[in-house]
């Protein structure tokens, strides 16, 4: 007897034989195909990282046949990895109203409110997904992430651990249990050494489950597979990404020129009152520097709403550029702008922050803002701008041993992360020298050893009233996105104070490029 063909999938190959017209990017003209050959063709850019043409051409394909879910799903993966979370959460918002129980545009849209920073609905989303799949995976997982960023922690393990009942080789939940267990036993180490040695596991979850491993191991304190572990997968890890470093050092070398004197001192234009509704406070410097510890204390003030690490000062000029056809890159354009763009910028970025201005203030923690202060001068004169710094040891020993998901390519091997801590200390000297008073430099070192002065030094740069709140941060109940999740929910410590030291042995390659780029004696 022959077996029904499933009804879903022959809609979807009707809807996908349908002829569309495409505008391919850089061709003139369109292209007639079926939208399942279109689809191939975005997949293709997809693989290929190329995702301004896919959601380009994710957008043509729904305009012409709204019900090719491939095209939407392309449409959702551009958004969130373009960082556009706003039109991510629109674009699922529309699809879901014909099909309201699509669990991977669900998961789109839980993506989209965590990273708005909308935890609860993402928590809401989350536990309508659970229902519809109990067995999805990555909606545990999800689930798992959205709960640890609020502070639920024994909730969140619970989660990761069902996860990993459900799928015993998943890396995702590996990693994001392995800061949440004060101790772990010989058998969970010895399943994610067995799992390093499948053939079928994949570079990208293998660097998952190294880094796990290595927080297993300091639980139990043994360095010796600590290092190894880190070493192992950051070594992996660069292997995989794409990454030129030279290019990004030489980036930063050219900002002093491009950003001079003389275009620091062009006649800023103040945002005027009518459009103002929110000040934001820029909050950068390397990863580890203790950026997230100085949100949490500022965010604890009840005038100011935390934005962690959003994109939208990247995407502001980015605007401005694509509107007057500048193709330059950063930092090459600035002497091509004058004082109405600069507005423009700001504008922009006022624009793409609506959410965040609930209060006087708001929080922009994008660490990549320490190479653009001169843009933020420019485009934000009225913007606070605090600048972190910290022990050069202490703070790429943080980096190094620490995966990230995406970005932050330099990490992964010891003299890059030298190279890119003097390239950062650099830029911090020349922004003290032309901008000395726009700026809080900011030593992490400082900040623990004279907590309450420094605070209160903070408090008094931003011109907020002094609130007992922000020296107990810890209780601010915000969630928190960044690695420093479960940090920010203790109390003020010395013991990541020299905590390099400990390491020494594992970390000459990086501590003999420091002292011949002068960063240490």
């Amino acid at each position: 007897m022959a077996s029904k063909k499933n009804p879903s999938k022959s809609a979807a190959d009707k809807h996908e034989r349908k002829t569309v017209n495409i505008s391919l990017p850089g061709r003139p003209g369109q292209k007639a195909m079926t939208a399942g050959q279109a689809i191939d063709f975005t997949l293709q850019l997809a693989e290929n990282n190329k995702w301004p043409a896919v959601t380009l051409l994710s957008r043509q394909l729904i305009s012409q046949v709204p019900q090719l879910s491939r095209a939407w799903y392309l449409l959702f993966n551009s958004l969130q990895q373009s960082n556009d979370f706003i039109g991510l959460l629109q674009a699922t918002e529309q699809y879901l109203k014909d099909k309201p129980r699509d669990v991977r545009a669900l998961l789109s849209q839980a993506s989209a409110l965590r990273l708005l920073n909308q935890h609860d609905r993402a928590l809401s989303i989350i536990e309508k997904v659970m229902k519809l799949a109990p067995a999805n995976t990555n909606a545990l997982n999800q689930h798992g992430i959205i709960l640890k960023e609020m502070g639920n922690m024994s909730a969140a393990l619970a989660s990761f651990n069902r996860c990993l009942r459900l799928s015993p080789s998943n890396s995702f939940a590996y990693w994001n249990r392995s800061d949440l267990y004060n101790e772990i036993d010989d058998s969970e180490l010895s399943k994610m050494e067995a799992l390093l040695s499948k053939p079928s596991l994949n570079a990208d979850s293998k660097v998952r489950l190294h880094y796990a491993l290595s927080r297993g191991y300091e639980f139990r304190n043994n360095i010796s597979k600590q290092c190894f572990h880190i070493e192992q997968g950051a070594k992996l890890k660069r292997s995989v990404v794409t990454y030129d470093h030279a290019k990004d050092m030489q980036e930063i070398k050219d900002i002093p020129s491009h950003f001079s004197a003389e275009v620091l001192n062009q006649a800023v234009t103040e945002t005027s009152p009518e459009t103002t509704i929110s000040t934001p406070i820029f909050i950068c410097g390397l990863p580890r520097s203790g950026t997230t510890l100085i949100e949490q204390i500022i965010s604890s003030h009840s005038m100011v709403t935390a934005g962690d690490e959003i994109n939208a000062l990247p995407r502001a000029a980015a605007a401005l550029l694509h509107e007057k056809g500048i193709t330059k890159p950063f930092p090459f354009w600035a002497k091509d702008l004058q004082v109405n763009d600069w507005k423009k910028i700001g504008d922009n970025y006022q624009k793409f922050t609506q959410e965040l201005h609930a209060t006087p203030f708001f929080t922009d923690k994008n660490l990549q803002n320490y190479k653009a202060l001169g843009l933020i001068h420019l485009a934000r004169p009225d913007a606070k701008i605090i600048f972190c710094r910290r022990d050069p040891m202490d703070n790429l020993w943080g980096c190094y041993r620490q995966y990230f998901a995406n970005g932050l390519n330099f990490t992964y091997d010891q003299e890059e992360l030298a190279d890119s801590y003097h390239g950062a200390a650099e830029l911090y000297r020349y922004w003290q020298k032309v901008l000395p008073d726009k700026v809080f430099f900011l030593e992490y070192e400082t900040l623990i050893n004279h907590y309450d002065d420094t605070v209160k030094s903070l408090l008094e740069f931003i011109g907020l009233p002094w609130e007992e709140n922000c020296l107990h941060f810890y209780n601010n109940p915000r969630p928190v996105k960044t690695t420093s999740t479960t940090q920010v929910r203790s109390p003020i410590s010395t013991s990541r104070i020299g905590q390099w030291q400990k390491y020494q042995d594992h970390l000459q390659a990086m501590h003999q490029r420091l002292k011949v780029l002068g960063e240490l004696e």
